[in-house]
């Protein structure tokens, strides 16, 4: 079974978990000896059938149908089951499980030897393992008892029930947490002949190959399956094979994923993480419906069960195992523009200086691979002194003007680069089966035919050299890097740390991030900030991430905000995309003006494409259009800088998909076309180049919500019709918020504002915050009911600021200045302000 090929999910034979042999207690959890018995897949992926070494009447259970023997008696022997092809010789293997806290259970399966080796791939925070344990259980980890049953042993321990029955093999496990959740193996998943669908967990593969550990589990028919990383093509995975392998993706319509992440989320309240570099395969309810199945790459399975109620408790405790986003600077959340590319000094010059004086507000420009010397899919960091002479007078100049400016970079260096030698002499490149730096895979050769060899982030030495070369850059005040591609790891290379290209590949994306996140942070003094393309599990740790390269089309666009709400739901962060698209013809202005709605209303806003992206390029309406936005997103940074702040202090994405927020509706779940900005913000965008006014529908969650633009009260829970001319992004704010807004700048301080406006939605209690540095200091915000028909506003805090207040009532906006203060509570009531 090639799993790079995406024939993952159907298994064609290996060895199940048959029978418990023996369990025995270990520190927060057991150890449990399992016997295996060899299987095949026989039948077909429309009607699989599994046949172990048993005789076939002790395989099938009770169904009722007469004939089912001699039929199915049939199919095993004309596939070869019979003579010998699977043979009945038991193997063992052992199960570990541990119960780390009440929402999380830590499972692996495998030989003995591999189990007792530590597995340090830099997916889970250094220390968080223990730093969970010592938050259970205190300094020292309990040896539960273990209670045997007339059928197997039973483990109960911080709410967490494991249960394991002996013969047939089976195990559950339910918290205290999540009580309506039972996950559970699957042998009930049985044909009409009472012969499995789904075999249970065990290893794949044939005798003579390596095994690849799998877990199959029941699923319930209401359930539906979310995240798995940057995923373009639908937000519900149930029916479908997601084959979990980095590659450049080449756009975003398909199933390929620049950033794939091996956590899965249920809407049934668990989701699971694969802590494994090697390629994953999800089956979810196929080939049947009432079971799911994940393989992974190797021989040894390691599995974290998580359980919430909610999906952001999962999230929470999913993120504290694999980190959480540092807090970028204000700035970061500005405007970017940029272009593919910027060839000299002057272009860069000119768009800062158009920026400024058509009055469209700009904190970034990023300079793409022209910068360099080897600007063709290489880099080395020697700078192309013609195209842009003096960088580091370049940086300081724009910074004068208030840009801050990012440089690309990729970690492949040409062979004809001048630093390639030297390199490759030092052994910091990735090697060949002869030894020799490999190659990076670009799906097709390089655009001069040369090889591009690529940095070993596992050797320390190539790692140092390789932030080394950011220093001078960094110094000169570059602040930040976008760290482009890193999915183009050969099957074959050879790393320095041991690992083949195959189980590197997608860890790779995870090492080059970090490498370079690590050095702006010691250049800069502040937490590290990069704008990456490709991932891995803990990628949500280095902020940023982009999604990739979409075509300049409505279908691309649409893609692009379905990949964005599922790595919302496996890599929690900050996320962006190319307002315009990537690649394709020049954008039409109707298209760029619908984009660039949605990427201003996004976590992180960049304007990117292989044509101009600057908003004067596609006439005066857009350009009015994209200013008007473009100023509202900088006064809206209190508000985005605190949903910053709550990504890092609590692993919650600011990009949310409905569901998040609103875990009990159906409809909620299933949708894929808008999102929220927060908890507040509900934002549709308009899919469509249309230059008259498009009728939007959209649904409204449960409660009241306002009309951003309008005022206009709406009940939720139901589908609306807003008509969205040209001008007009459809956004809705939830009853109960307080959202915070600063002043109307064309480019931000380091600083946090000193003069706020709070617009308040009365319509259900609420509460927010705005949250002024990284150490987290905040003015907290409070709506709370006052009477029969009032409203209290209580501002709380320890930092003073120049507060004004606007209630939007159905009655019209009522405006009330505090003035300087650091505390206050208003009251709105008869329609009488107070305070």
């Amino acid at each position: 079974m090639d799993l790079v090929e995406g024939r993952a999910g159907v298994l064609t034979q290996g060895r199940y978990l048959r029978r418990l042999v023996r369990a025995t207690a270990w520190p927060g959890g057991l150890r449990a000896e399992v016997a295996l018995i060899p299987f095949r897949l026989l039948g077909s992926s429309l009607r699989p059938v599994v046949v172990s070494a048993e005789p076939l009447a002790q395989q099938m259970t009770t169904t009722g149908v007469p004939n089912r023997p001699a039929e199915t008696g049939g199919l095993a022997e004309r596939e070869g089951h019979v003579g010998g092809a699977l043979a009945a010789v038991e193997a063992q293997v052992m199960l570990e499980l541990q119960v780390l806290s009440p929402r999380i259970v830590r499972l692996r399966l495998g030989q003995p030897a591999a189990l007792q080796r530590t597995r340090a791939y830099g997916m889970l925070v250094p220390g968080a393992l223990e730093e969970v344990l010592s938050a259970t259980y205190g300094p020292h980890v309990p040896l539960p008892s273990l209670e045997e049953t007339t059928t197997g042993v039973r483990l109960t321990l911080e709410g967490i029930s494991i249960m394991l029955e002996r013969d047939p093999f089976s195990l559950q496990i339910t918290s205290a947490a999540a009580p309506e959740v039972s996950w559970r193996t699957a042998l009930d998943d049985r044909n009409v002949h009472g012969l499995l669908c789904t075999p249970p967990p065990g290893l794949d593969g044939a005798p003579q190959e390596p095994p690849a550990a799998f877990w199959s589990w029941a699923i319930a028919p209401e359930e539906h399956f979310y995240g798995l990383g940057e995923r373009f093509a639908r937000l519900d995975h149930r029916g479908t094979v997601v084959t979990l392998f980095n590659i450049d993706a080449w756009g975003t319509t398909t199933e390929a994923a620049y950033k794939n992440v091996p956590f899965l989320l249920s809407s049934r309240g668990y989701g699971l993480f694969v802590h494994t570099p090697a390629p994953v395969a999800f089956a979810l309810g196929t080939p049947s419906a009432r079971a799911a199945l994940v393989r992974c790459g190797e021989a040894e399975l390691d599995l974290f069960v998580f359980f919430g109620r909610e999906a952001r408790e999962i999230l929470e405790a999913y993120t504290r195992l694999t980190g959480r986003a540092t807090l970028p600077p204000r700035w970061a959340f500005g405007v970017w523009l940029s272009r593919c590319r910027y060839q000299t000094r002057a272009e860069v010059e000119e768009v800062a200086a158009r920026a400024r004086a058509e009055g469209v507000p700009c904190d970034v420009l990023h300079i793409d691979p022209a910068w360099l010397a080897q600007p063709n899919l290489s880099c080395d960091f020697t700078v192309n002194e013609e195209a842009f002479p003096d960088l580091p007078g370049l940086i300081q100049e724009l910074g004068e003007r208030g840009f801050k400016v990012s440089l690309w970079e990729l970690p492949y260096v040409s062979e004809q680069a001048p630093r390639y030698q030297e390199a490759a002499r030092a052994g910091y490149f990735l090697r060949d089966e002869r030894g020799e730096p490999i190659g990076a895979d670009f799906g097709g050769p390089p655009p001069d035919g040369r090889k591009r060899a690529i940095v070993d982030f596992t050797n320390p030495a190539a790692r140092a050299w390789w932030q080394d070369l950011h220093r001078p850059l960094l110094r000169a005040g570059v602040a930040v890097f976008k760290t482009d591609f890193g999915e183009g790891v050969p099957l074959e290379a050879r790393a320095a740390n041991g690992m083949t290209g195959y189980e590197l590949r997608n860890l790779y994306a995870l090492l080059y991030n970090a490498a370079v996140h690590e050095v702006i942070a010691q250049e800069t003094g502040r937490p590290g900030f990069v704008w990456g393309r490709s991932g891995w599990a803990g990628t949500q740790r280095y902020p940023a991430q982009w999604g990739g390269d979409p075509k300049t089309d409505v279908a691309a666009m649409a893609c692009t905000l379905r990949g964005g709400l599922n790595l919302a739901l496996s890599a929690p962060g900050l996320w962006a995309h190319d307002i315009g698209g990537f690649y394709g013809p020049p954008p039409s202005p109707e298209l760029y003006i619908r984009w660039a709605q949605f990427g201003l209303f996004s976590p992180l806003a960049r304007a990117h494409g292989t044509t101009p992206r600057e908003p004067w390029a596609f006439g005066e309406e857009a350009l009015t259009i994209f200013r008007r936005y473009a100023r509202l997103r900088l006064r809206l940074n209190p508000y985005l800088y605190s949903l910053a702040w709550e990504a890092h202090a609590y692993g919650l994405p600011m990009l949310r998909p409905l569901l998040l927020e609103f875990p009990d509706d159906p409809i909620a779940a299933s949708i894929d076309d808008a999102y929220l900005l927060g908890s507040a913000l509900l934002v549709a965008p308009v899919f469509s180049e249309a230059r008259e006014p498009v009728a939007r529908r959209l649904y409204l969650p449960a409660g009241e919500w306002v009309d951003f633009w309008s005022d206009e009260r709406l009940e939720g829970g139901r589908y609306v019709t807003r008509l969205a001319p040209l001008e007009l992004l459809p956004v809705y704010v939830r009853a109960g918020t307080v959202l915070p807004l600063g002043p109307e700048r064309t480019f931000l301080s380091e600083q946090p504002p000193d003069e706020l406006t709070l617009e308040v939605y009365p319509g259900a209690p609420g509460a927010g915050r705005v949250v002024w540095d990284a150490s987290g200091a905040a003015t907290e915000l409070h709506l709370l009911p006052l009477g029969a028909d009032g409203w209290q506003l209580q501002i709380t805090g320890e930092r003073q600021a120049h507060w004004s207040v606007r209630w939007h009532t159905s009655q019209g906006i009522k405006e009330q200045v505090i003035g300087f203060t650091a505390r206050a509570t208003l009251s709105l009531s008869d329609g009488l302000l107070q305070g």
